[in-house]
């Protein structure tokens, strides 16, 4: 109950501001805004805050509180300093709270996508180009492979980190996900309106969070960490003439990491680790004056070798619906599904084999938009398998969401015309 009030009490307290910030509000971190649109120096900010509760299941009962600040300067340099197509970001986050994962569900995935270890960190340091009129685009620097790899669109609004990155790659790799970006370069290249792939190459070890890389600036650039291939070929089908018709796209994406990896069945390390992945994000129908509310649907399947991995693999689908309720346009109701089968060979640290079979989770959630600025969403989710290698009870996980968000403009955009 202590959590809930302070929920409620930093949505009663950030309010006014974000109500009057979201009059400026910003392109989201780290996209290229149109310059006609936005400031050329912006410093995004956003907090979320939640109350999550185990009721019934898992490891044990109880309820924790937890939050993350996000805020960083993002600068369009062409028109500061007559860069074409360049953009700098520099991003930092500061978590803290208690773990419902760690503290009572004891699941394999996370309960929220924002449970973390609580220290401030610096995120994601980039420089973009673009190219041909944002055709190309290459960006260099400290990266988030998961910020645009292997994402759903219409999935990403359930709390369950299950729904963000794979877990064909966040349960195997030392990868460059949340909240630890690592040394990279992505390309990103435009064919034609319907057809984009894009490509990155990153430090094979981003550090673990909890231990030695609590800050963000451990970078392992040696030859033992190896290096991470990503690969991803994106379709968007052609509307009919006039953007009618159902929207879509689809995602075929692989991985490679070229350390080595134990075995699950013992001996020598295996060389080399891979996988691939396939993303259906698809309209289903929309309403006739607006074809921004509407029920879309969403699939993800992974899979990665049992020999070398935890997770050999993953399913999710579902659905949301956008502006289900009158008056409500920017609401959005979801319904998600996952499913991470274990690898039946893995073993514990004396070499014996470890009973497995698979974590399935089901994720019901409304995201409410009170402004431009502010949501709230409540959520409830059900783990059937909660940690996939014991017989554990089924966790009941119930709480509330909010996020707080927006952009400030800095002075210096006074003197440039937008």
């Amino acid at each position: 109950m202590k959590g809930l009030q302070i929920t409620f009490g930093l949505v009663l307290l950030l309010a006014p501001i974000a109500a009057k910030a979201g009059e400026i509000v910003s392109a989201p971190l780290g996209q290229q805004a149109a310059p006609a649109k936005v400031p050329p120096v912006q410093f995004p900010f956003s907090y979320t805050g939640e109350v999550l509760g185990n009721l019934s299941g898992g490891y044990k009962q109880g309820a924790v509180y937890d939050g993350l600040v996000s805020l960083g300067v993002q600068i369009d340099l062409e028109r500061i300093a007559a860069w074409k197509g360049g953009m700098l970001l520099v991003s930092a986050i500061d978590a803290h709270g208690g773990s419902l994962t760690n503290k009572f569900v004891h699941d394999l995935n996370c309960v929220s996508n924002i449970d973390t270890d609580n220290s401030l960190r610096l995120y994601e340091v980039w420089l973009q180009q673009q190219f041909y009129q944002g055709k190309i685009s290459i960006r260099l620097g400290q990266i988030l492979a998961d910020s645009e790899f292997f994402v759903s669109d219409a999935g990403s609004v359930f709390i369950n980190s299950a729904f963000g990155a794979l877990p064909v790659i966040s349960l195997n790799l030392p990868a460059p996900i949340f909240p630890v970006p690592a040394p990279g370069v992505r390309v990103h290249v435009d064919l034609n309106d319907q057809i984009a792939v894009q490509s990155g190459v990153f430090c094979g070890n981003a550090g673990d969070p909890f231990r030695d890389n609590r800050h963000g600036v451990d970078w392992k650039l040696n030859r033992e960490s190896g290096a991470l291939f990503l690969s991803e070929l994106i379709y968007r089908p052609q509307l009919k003439p006039g953007g009618s018709g159902l929207r879509a796209t689809y995602k075929l994406g692989g991985f490679y990491h070229s350390s080595r990896f134990d075995s699950n069945q013992g001996g020598d390390p295996r060389h080399g680790n891979f996988g691939g992945y396939v993303i259906a994000d698809q309209e289903l129908w929309h309403e006739r004056d607006d074809h921004n509310q509407g029920l879309s649907g969403f699939m993800r399947l992974g899979a990665a070798p049992s020999d070398r991995n935890t997770a050999c693999f993953y399913m999710d689908t579902g659905f949301n619906y956008t502006g289900l309720l009158p008056g409500h346009t920017g609401d959005v109701a979801g319904l998600g599904f996952s499913y991470t089968k274990l690898s039946s060979g893995l073993r514990d640290s004396a070499g014996m084999p470890v009973e497995t079979h698979h974590e399935a989770i089901l994720d019901l959630t409304y995201q409410a938009t009170i402004n431009n600025a502010i949501t709230v969403q409540p959520d409830f989710q059900y783990v059937f398998n909660p940690g996939g290698t014991a017989k554990a009870r089924d966790a009941i996980i119930c709480g509330i969401r909010f996020t707080v968000s927006f952009g400030i403009e800095a002075v210096v955009s006074a003197a440039y015309p937008k």
